[in-house]
């Protein structure tokens, strides 16, 4: 009649009163203090007598035991982890390779269903060692923060899976160290200290995601347990209200797999332990769409918007993303073909190496749906960004365009509903108003990279009188600026097909702290052969309106078009803009970093800036980009009339085929005229 220590009758004592913590439906109160008073955590009734419970239980052994069989290099990857798992004492405070924790888990894994004695001793001896420690994560706000988040997170899932196991004087230990560190956090989100949080966030939701893993490993054995998953639900509650509704990720893809994924494990922790369906919200459900519409046939693999990879020079390597088996699990939880589909699309350029208990664990039977029957477009309307590319093939044309605020549109409303949320948009670059370019097996456009300061120079999009977007070159873009200013910009228009894709993006506001009364509209049309960028600028005084463009490689002057050539293909850039120009190609320097304030002149690859010489204001820029062969020269424009209401545009291609655009720049999708462009190749 006990689990652990600690009688049933305390256990049911915990629970007297309880209600829904679901938070797919979910209406926040004004602040924190609101939802903790509401908030009442329903534990399904067999959650608390059986050991382990948080990921698995003794139910699933047996097929757990099958999977090792059905999935043996799944398997092979927890067993590598489970054996090279050590633990070195003096590591563990500063918390550098922090992410090793994992290997505990591993073992723990590796020990249940094996019973594998080494694995469990190793396991054991990691969990003591770290909670001999009472500093997790010297660096950066000890005990609080993700060097703490990870630990607290492994030891408690590997207690669990232990627990039956454990000699009553090693849990002992173990047990006092979870609570030690659990309290830290939940000491640290006390809302009687009247602290805004970023709920957007991942220093945020990875430590209140690791302390509700505490609170339900520690049920029953420590009456704290009830106010931190109480505290811990309530946070995720507003932090899950706080993601986008689209299933677009703010941060970039590096952060996505990095910090999403902590969602993923507290729907999968929650949902186990309500029996609620916590995976259904948009951020989770149609985040698939995000891994297949910003990946890249060819390096780097990535559309690396935001604090997205690292750059060597002027090249740019691959990306590596782990954490993707998150699409697997939600793949099992909302039995999505489309999540299991991008899942094995990443397992299959990058196998898991680093949290392999996670990728088997959620490793899914879900029959994955077939790429070719997907849509090679999408836009992602509550951040407004557009993604298209020519088809899933290797050679395909494929563009990224923004038009959107950092955290997307529903945060304006949801920023009034929840008056305690600040948003903490460091990973997001003043790129609105920005594209990127895949064609021709290359990366021809690009970014820049992680910067310590962020500025709209840096990035493919416009610059008024040499000024920029938001707070510029902040480390923090959206700070001291009113939401609605970057709210404000959207895409306007959009059309998507198999053929070509046009969208016309409204930015002006994104200046305004910078430049007032400005109006500006980017309206770009992509086909496989070349984008098409027209910038249209309004003003209430003359403005020197300035265009940019990134590449891997200086922009060259060749038959009159300013031409980089990388390895193996060319990016043109026809001018079309009327007037004379003064146009510039030169290195790309960056403030290169990864924290505020700490950063390095570094240069990452070559820039082409283009800027008529005489202000206006009312200005238009007219830019084609083209991909070619390296042997392939660039198409002669025959004609070229831009008109307020439609450009026409014909090219004569090296083949001698001729092209014929017609665009209209008023378009608004009817039953009468559906599309914005005719465009003919003969």
């Amino acid at each position: 009649m006990s689990i652990g220590n600690v009688s049933i009758l305390f256990v049911a004592a915990l629970f007297v009163c309880t209600a829904s913590a679901r938070a797919d439906d979910f209406v926040p109160g004004k602040t924190l203090v609101d939802d903790i008073k509401a908030i009442k955590v329903e534990l399904t009734p067999d959650y608390l007598k059986t050991r382990p419970r948080l990921l698995y239980t003794p139910a699933d052994k047996e097929a757990l035991t099958k999977k090792t069989t059905d999935q043996p290099a799944l398997w092979k990857a927890v067993l590598a982890s489970s054996s090279r798992l050590r633990t070195t004492p003096e590591t563990i405070a500063d918390g550098k390779t922090y992410y090793r924790i994992e290997g505990v888990q591993s073992a723990a894994l590796d020990a249940f269903i094996t019973g594998n004695e080494v694995a469990k001793k190793r396991a054991t001896e990691s969990m003591l060692a770290h909670v001999a420690e009472p500093i997790w994560g010297t660096d950066y706000r000890p005990n609080l923060d993700l060097v703490a988040s990870w630990y607290l997170y492994h030891i408690s899932i590997a207690y669990d899976s232990l627990y039956n196991d454990l000699a009553e004087a090693d849990r002992t230990k173990i047990r006092d160290g979870l609570i030690a560190h659990a309290k830290a956090i939940f000491d640290e989100f006390d809302p009687a200290k009247g602290a805004k949080l970023r709920y957007d966030q991942n220093h945020t939701y990875i430590p209140a995601v690791a302390m509700v893993t505490a609170a339900l490993a520690l049920q029953g054995e420590t009456p704290d347990a009830e106010e931190w998953l109480k505290r811990g639900v309530a946070i995720m509650n507003r932090c899950r209200f706080a993601l986008g509704n689209d299933g677009y990720y703010y941060e970039g893809v590096g952060y996505w797999t990095y910090a999403l994924h902590w969602h993923v494990r507290y729907a999968d922790l929650m949902s186990r332990a309500t029996g609620q369906k916590l995976a259904t919200l948009p951020a989770l459900a149609q985040t698939w769409r995000y891994g297949l519409h910003l990946s890249l046939p060819g390096n780097p693999g990535n559309f690396d918007i935001g604090d997205s990879g690292r750059w060597e020079g002027d090249a740019r390597p691959a990306m590596r993303i782990n954490n993707h088996a998150m699409l697997w699990g939600l793949a099992g939880m909302l039995d999505s073909p489309q999540s299991m589909m991008v899942g094995d699309l990443y397992q299959t350029r990058n196998p898991e190496r680093d949290y392999p208990a996670a990728a088997f664990l959620w490793h899914s039977s879900v029959k994955p749906a077939t790429l070719a029957e997907q849509a090679p477009y999408q836009h992602f309307a509550d951040h407004d960004v557009l993604t298209w590319r020519s088809g899933w093939d290797e050679d395909a044309t494929c563009l990224w365009f923004r038009a959107g605020p950092p955290v997307g549109h529903a945060a304006s409303d949801k920023l009034t509903q929840m008056t305690d949320w600040t948003i903490n948009a460091g990973h997001v670059h003043p790129d609105i108003g920005a594209f990127l370019l895949y064609a021709k097996k290359s990366y021809l456009a690009v970014t820049t990279g992680y910067t310590a300061e962020k500025w709209t120079k840096d990035h493919n999009t416009l610059l008024v009188d040499g000024l920029g977007q938001g707070v510029d070159g902040s480390y923090w873009n959206e700070r001291g600026v009113p939401y609605d200013q970057l709210n404000a910009t959207k895409i306007e228009q959009v059309y998507t097909s198999a053929d070509y894709a046009y969208a016309n993006g409204s930015i002006g506001s994104a200046y305004a702290r910078q430049v007032a009364g400005v109006q500006l509209n980017r309206r770009l049309l992509i086909t496989k052969r070349y984008l098409l960028l027209i910038d249209d600028l309004k003003s209430d005084e003359p403005r020197a309106l300035t265009w940019l463009c990134h590449a891997s490689a200086p922009f060259k002057l060749v038959d009159g078009n300013q031409i980089a050539t990388l390895p193996a293909a060319r990016l043109a850039v026809i001018q079309l803009t009327e007037g004379e120009c003064d146009v510039k190609s030169e290195p790309t320097v960056v403030i290169a970093g990864t924290k505020p304030g700490v950063g390095t002149p570094t240069q990452r690859a070559h820039h082409l800036s283009i800027t008529p010489k005489a202000k206006s204001a009312s200005a238009r820029m007219v830019n084609l980009l083209v991909p070619l062969d390296l042997d392939q020269p660039a198409p002669k424009v025959e004609s070229s009339e831009l008109k307020d209401d439609t450009a026409n545009i014909v090219l004569v291609w090296a083949d001698g085929k001729r092209e014929s655009i017609k665009l209209d720049l008023n378009w608004k999708k009817t039953q009468q005229v559906t599309e914005p462009a005719v465009i003919e190749l003969k």
